[in-house]
């Protein structure tokens, strides 16, 4: 037998509040407030972030949270940083590209938009 639990409107809110205002993770945030199902706080976040479009853009346009570095060797070794993590999400998009390209000669689908492709009117 499938135990099927309701939740009030307020209480889907309080949950998108303290999701979108904490560092917590959808999982951590269900486990938190005792919801049976976690995709439950990503159904609410859709259906009620509108409401909190400003914490919407501050849950996910954080800046890093390691402080800028005040030395010339911290700042050497943080442009080292992010010069490897530019490098691997370059090779990221290498990878992506080819397994586009083979599954495209192989599943014989167009996956990728052309451009100047003309939109069906209906």
């Amino acid at each position: 037998m499938k135990i099927v639990k309701h939740y009030s409107d307020d209480f889907k809110r309080k949950v998108v509040q303290h999701y979108l205002s904490s560092d917590d993770s959808m999982k951590t945030t269900a486990v938190k407030f005792n919801i049976a199902v976690a995709a439950s706080v990503s159904q609410w976040l859709r259906k009620f972030g509108q409401e909190s479009k400003t914490l919407i853009v501050d849950k996910f346009s954080k800046k890093p949270q390691k402080p800028l570095p005040d030395t010339p060797e911290g700042m050497i070794s943080r442009i080292k940083e992010l010069e490897e993590a530019l490098e691997r999400e370059r090779l990221n998009t290498l990878a992506a590209n080819k397994i586009i390209d083979i599954a495209e000669r192989d599943l014989k689908i167009s996956i990728r938009k052309k451009s100047g492709a003309r939109q069906s009117k209906k």
